[in-house]
């Protein structure tokens, strides 16, 4: 039974992970033609992506629902309602975006400016926000349809789709950041506009195939909506609305928090978290398997093989996450010298700083990797509450005030009880490193939380 398990994990895993690896290539990719424009440059399209990704909690409302609804009608066979629920979590994933855009477009350089950016890197982060915002209601259509058919088994027409958005992505990263065959030369605006392309053509291609009828689900526009099913979705995606906005906050805060340490910092910063974020593609892939399954399961009424399921999960993703901490730990300069120009005058701080990131979550990747798995096997069983209380309570208590404490440092003042006095202390901060010591503190917690959750077992009786 386990290696049946083990075989159908990894053939939804694979794909996802290597649709999310070509995204983080891409993201890499980015970063290094925006780096060979300037360090500040760099530091602008890390802050302005901080920002947009404040808008994924509202993304992540629909996506979570669709792929815990459509998971659960395909493992009862009832394909005709889970293109139902592809229909309607397109129409309400446009809906959502078209605020999304206005409030980015509008509102994204005070935003900015509250996060601590100023002068030049606040032009060039507003500049930049302002086009990506510019295709978030496409963008959420996307990642509705993506999650219905990974909710529905199919992880490899995603990564087909993906790779596809990101190659033409990428062609127009190196068109309109230095303006090549007669293209204008827009910098890191130029990134910007090349993503919003690779978007537009990831759904279109989508759109197309979903009208075919050529995959395990198909879009049967009737242009009205089934309020039944906008409602469950809304349901099971609400939680995750509060979970996920709570995150977004709390990273709003942490990265204030990082900002306020310097440009030197953050682009340090900006640079460890693109290289990291390759590192846990496996554990990525293994939750979209993990959720799609558990889903499945539960649907056929077999709750014990949606817990043996997680179970081969986690030792998987515990064997990749190794390797991936192993090389961050080990080889965290040679990782990071390919984003840095030697005539960068920051050159030498922007690289000590980077490989001090990288070996302080290479230390957590193994527990990164059981947050992934856990909750997405929570989140495909439609317990979407737990994962909002493990954010509310750790993230703030484990990463923020940690950060914000032992950065700038802080000091208890002495006592006189009578006789008795008792002296002062003061602590100086330890700069960025601590924010990045309580990052790593906060995932062992949050796995510890998750893994509590998962034996209690009051997952599995989750109605969707």
């Amino acid at each position: 039974m386990e290696s049946d398990l083990r075989k159908r994990l990894w053939a939804l895993a694979w794909p996802a992970i290597t649709g999310n690896i070509s995204q983080t290539l891409l993201n890499l990719v980015d970063t290094l033609m925006v780096g060979h424009v300037s360090s500040l440059a760099i530091a602008a399209v890390g802050l302005g992506g901080q920002v947009s990704w404040f808008m994924f909690p509202i993304m992540m409302t629909v996506s979570v629902g669709t792929l815990a609804l459509v998971a659960r009608f395909i493992g009862a066979r009832d394909v005709e309602s889970a293109n139902v629920v592809l229909e309607q979590s397109i129409y309400l994933a446009f809906l959502l975006g078209i605020p999304v855009f206005l409030f980015g477009w509008f509102l994204g350089d005070d935003v900015l400016r509250v996060m601590g950016a100023k002068g030049e890197l606040l032009r060039l982060s507003y500049a930049y926000l302002r086009v990506v915002f510019l295709f978030y209601p496409i963008r959420f259509v996307g990642f509705a349809m993506l999650s219905a058919l990974r909710g529905a088994g199919d992880t490899k027409t995603p990564m087909k789709l993906g790779i596809g958005m990101n190659v033409v992505n990428a062609v127009f990263d190196y068109l309109l950041i230095y303006g090549q065959l007669g293209f204008p030369r827009l910098g890191p605006v130029g990134a910007a506009w090349a993503s919003g392309i690779g978007i537009a053509f990831s759904l279109a291609a989508g759109t197309y195939l979903l009208l075919s009828g050529g995959l395990v689900l198909s879009f049967k526009p009737k242009w009205r909506f089934e309020w039944d099913i906008v409602r469950r979705i809304v349901r099971i995606g609400v939680p995750t609305l509060i979970e996920r906005g709570l995150f977004s906050f709390y990273n709003f805060l942490y990265m204030s928090i990082v900002t306020r340490f310097g440009a030197v910092a953050l682009s340090a910063h900006q640079i460890g978290l693109r290289i990291e974020s390759i590192a846990y593609m496996p554990a990525f892939g293994f939750n979209v398997a993990t959720s799609a399954l558990v889903g499945q399961n539960l649907g056929a009424e077999n709750p014990e093989r949606a817990e043996r399921t997680v179970w081969v999960g986690l030792k998987m993703v515990t064997a990749f996450m190794g390797v991936m901490a192993f090389v961050l730990i080990a080889f965290p300069r040679y990782l990071v010298i390919p984003f840095l120009s030697e005539g960068d005058p920051h050159y030498t701080q922007v690289l000590r700083l980077a490989s001090v990131y990288l070996i302080i979550v290479g230390i957590s990747e193994v527990p990164l990797g059981w947050v992934f798995v856990l909750s997405g096997a929570l989140r495909g069983a439609g317990d979407t509450k737990s994962p909002m209380y493990v954010t509310a309570v750790s993230k703030l208590l484990f990463r923020i005030i940690p950060s914000y404490l032992l950065g700038f440092g802080f000091g208890i003042p002495g006592l006189s009880l009578g006789p008795i006095k008792l002296p002062g202390f003061r602590f100086r901060g330890l700069g960025v490193i601590a924010a990045w010591l309580a990052m790593s503190l906060e995932t062992f917690i949050s796995a510890a939380m998750y893994w509590w959750i998962f034996k209690r077992g009051r997952w599995k009786h989750v109605k969707v």
